[in-house]
C-alpha cells in the first residue's frame, strides 16, 4: 500500500457481536469516516448496537447508496484524503458489490484493505459438521424478477447431487428490503421442478434449515422437502446434502437430533441418482 493515499477498508463484522475482531475495533477507531451497510445480509439488533457504541457516527448506507451511485459517497471522502471503513455483516468479499466497490476505489488510486470476519458459508459449514472438502457451487434461490423464475438453483443442485456435493443456498432480499423465508425457497424449488422435470424435488431430499446462522438464536432442523419447520425469523439459509461421510451422518443424527431413516434413506437416492447419472453419461 502507498501510505501517502487514502484507504477504503472492508471490514466485516461477523454474525453476531462476538465475532467483531480486534482488528476490525482498531479500524473502526482509527479512520476517519466509518459507514455500514446492512442490506446485504442482516444482522442482529445487539451486533448493530455494539458497532454503534464503538463509533456514534456511524453513517448507514443504502443499497442505491452503494450499488445505483457506486459508492460515490465513499469515494468522495477518499477523495477528501480522509480513510474510510464500510463495515459489512459476515465477511466483506462474499457480496460482489464489496468488490465492485474495491474495484472502483483502486482506479481511483486508493488503497484498498480487506478486514476478514466469519461469513455465512463457513458458519453453516461449521455448525451442520459437513466437509468443506464435499461442497459444491453455491447458489441463490431468488424470487422471480418481471415474471421470469431463474432456473439457476435447481441447475446447480441437480449438477452436485450428481456428483455428490453439498449445496448450501442462499435466500433472495425482496425490493423491499425483506428476506425470504424457508417456506418461500421450498415453494419457489417446487416450481422449478415443475419446469425442470428431472425428479431431483421429493421427499427423499434431506433438507437441512437454519436460522439466524451464528446469531445467540439460531436455529437447525433436519427435515424433508415437505415438512419445513417453522423457524422464526429470518436470515433463513438451506443446506442439501449429497454423499455423507460416516462422520458426517453420525454428526446430523447425534448432534442436530436428526430421523436416521431419513438420512439413510437420502443417501440411498443420492447413490442411485449419481450411479444413474454415470451410467447414462457413460
Amino acid at each position: 500500500m502507498d501510505a501517502s493515499k487514502p484507504t477504503l477498508y472492508l471490514v466485516g463484522l461477523g454474525l453476531g457481536p462476538g465475532d467483531v475482531t480486534i482488528r476490525a475495533i482498531n479500524v473502526i477507531k482509527s479512520v476517519g469516516r466509518v459507514f455500514m451497510e446492512a442490506y446485504t445480509s442482516k444482522a442482529p439488533m445487539d451486533l448493530i448496537k455494539y458497532v454503534v457504541s464503538i463509533r456514534p457516527d456511524i453513517v448507514f448506507l443504502s443499497r442505491s447508496d452503494l450499488e445505483d451511485r457506486s459508492g460515490e459517497i465513499l469515494m468522495n471522502e477518499l477523495g477528501k484524503g480522509i480513510d474510510v471503513a464500510l463495515l459489512v455483516i459476515g465477511d466483506p468479499m462474499i457480496a460482489t458489490t464489496h468488490a465492485a466497490l474495491a474495484v472502483i476505489a483502486r482506479r481511483r488510486g486508493f488503497n484498498v484493505k480487506v478486514i476478514n470476519s466469519v461469513s455465512i458459508m463457513c458458519a453453516v459449514l461449521s455448525q451442520l459438521g459437513l466437509s468443506p472438502y464435499k461442497v459444491g457451487p453455491i447458489a441463490t434461490i431468488t424470487y422471480p424478477r418481471m415474471g421470469v423464475l431463474s432456473m439457476r438453483a435447481y441447475e446447480v443442485l441437480s449438477e452436485n447431487l450428481r456428483r455428490g456435493l453439498h449445496t448450501i443456498f442462499l435466500l433472495d432480499i425482496r425490493d423491499d428490503g425483506g428476506f425470504m423465508s424457508a417456506g418461500e425457497a421450498v415453494e419457489l424449488l417446487k416450481r422449478m421442478e415443475d419446469n425442470g422435470g428431472l425428479g431431483i424435488i421429493n421427499n427423499n431430499l434431506l433438507v437441512i434449515y437454519v436460522a439466524r446462522a451464528g446469531w445467540d438464536d439460531q436455529e437447525i432442523a433436519v427435515s424433508t422437502i415437505n415438512d419445513v419447520p417453522r423457524l422464526g425469523e429470518t436470515p433463513h439459509t438451506l443446506v442439501i446434502p449429497g454423499l455423507l461421510n460416516p462422520v458426517e451422518m453420525d454428526y446430523l443424527v447425534y448432534v442436530l437430533n436428526a430421523d436416521r431413516d431419513l438420512v439413510m434413506r437420502h443417501q440411498k437416492w443420492v447413490s442411485e441418482l449419481i450411479k444413474k447419472y454415470n451410467n447414462t453419461s457413460g
